[in-house]
């Protein structure tokens, strides 16, 4: 259909530029030709009314090609002619040749295209795991529970590691049990943190941890989950690392359980108990919880006064304290005494 019409766009155009010097001889008029009887462009205003040609004994003069506007809405009025069975037959092949599928096939295409690839990307289970970020108490001796890191395929689990002071503890060496199933590797050179990836949908090891200027080693399970998986996992080892930073004004730490989850808890900030009471202070460094008698004191500062009964440390310098009510605390902010008031 394009290429029919070009061609009849050229001839006008090439006729219009010869047909004046082979129709006219001297100075010879130029003749309006005729529009076409079934043509519907209409004629440009002119002064008053002038005939659009002459007819004798009922046949069509003669018509000469003229430049100019006229001439060239003539053609493009031509290309506007109805279609020949042939033309029809040739233009429809020409599209279905080019343009195989209509724009509805295209779409359903399209459709099933990206439902598809959805479903290639989503998990087995159609969800993705529930992500977990948590801090674990981790004893140096022998009788403390293995810690276990959840991962999941296409997730990478990031392990850190702090001493009891709340410093990074750097990781010296690392060994897992199969490197087929669990690739792991240091984020950096002297990083106190590991990342770690499944390599199979279901599988399980372990993995050694070997941290700077320890004797005992650090035991973790590894196991995939389709549920749930730790993102991020901080482990507060029981010990004084490299870093450790010790506090100029502090009391004697007593021994604490690896496993005392409740400290923990007012370490994190999370997983606190729903009975514990939020206490107002006048401090944006110290929070301060009420429950079973006791006040649980969260801060990142080293508190003096008063005595507490039990202490933890996190990651971060993040310090928990167990103490007896009091109105009053007093804490160790860059070597001065700051006064925190509590209030119900």
């Amino acid at each position: 259909m394009m290429t029919a019409r070009m061609r009849i766009l050229v001839a006008c155009l090439f006729l219009g530029i010869s047909g004046p010097a082979l129709a006219q001889s001297g100075n010879d008029p130029v003749i309006t030709p005729q529009l076409p009887p079934q043509s519907a462009v209409s004629q440009p205003a002119t002064t008053g009314n002038q005939p659009r040609g002459s007819q004798s004994g009922g046949q069509n003069q003669p018509q000469s090609p003229i430049l100019g506007a006229q001439g060239l809405l003539e053609s493009l009025d031509d290309l506007n002619r109805p279609l020949s069975p042939e033309e029809i037959t040739a233009y429809g092949a020409a599209l279905q040749q080019q343009f195989p599928l209509t724009p509805e096939l295209i779409r359903d295409y399209r459709r099933r295209l990206n439902a598809i690839e959805n479903a290639r990307a989503a998990p087995p289970t159609g969800h993705r795991p529930h992500a977990l970020t948590r801090t674990i108490r981790v004893s140096l001796g022998t009788n403390g529970p293995t810690p276990e890191v959840l991962t999941s395929p296409g997730v990478v689990s990031v392990i850190s590691f702090f001493d009891r002071t709340g410093a990074p503890w750097p990781v010296a060496s690392f060994v897992v049990g199969r490197e087929d199933a669990f690739q792991v590797y240091a984020m950096q050179e002297g990083s106190n943190q590991l990342a770690l990836s499944p390599l199979v949908t279901h599988g399980y090891s372990n993995l050694a941890i070997s941290l700077v200027e320890e004797d005992q080693p650090i035991v973790l399970d590894l196991q995939t989950s389709e549920k749930q998986t730790h993102y991020r996992l901080d482990l507060s080892v029981n010990g004084l690392g490299p870093n450790a930073v010790i506090p100029a004004v502090a009391p004697k730490e007593p021994k604490m359980d690896a496993s005392d989850d409740l400290m923990m808890a007012f370490v994190q900030g999370a997983d606190i108990p729903r009975n514990a009471i939020p206490l107002a202070t006048d401090d944006g460094d110290v929070s301060v919880w009420r429950y079973n008698n006791n006040y649980y004191l969260r801060t990142n500062q080293t508190l003096i006064s008063p005595s507490w009964q039990e202490t933890l440390s996190g990651p971060g310098g993040i310090k928990a304290y167990r103490m007896r009510p009091a109105p009053v605390a007093l804490i160790s902010r860059g070597g001065r005494v700051t006064k925190v008031r509590i209030t119900r």
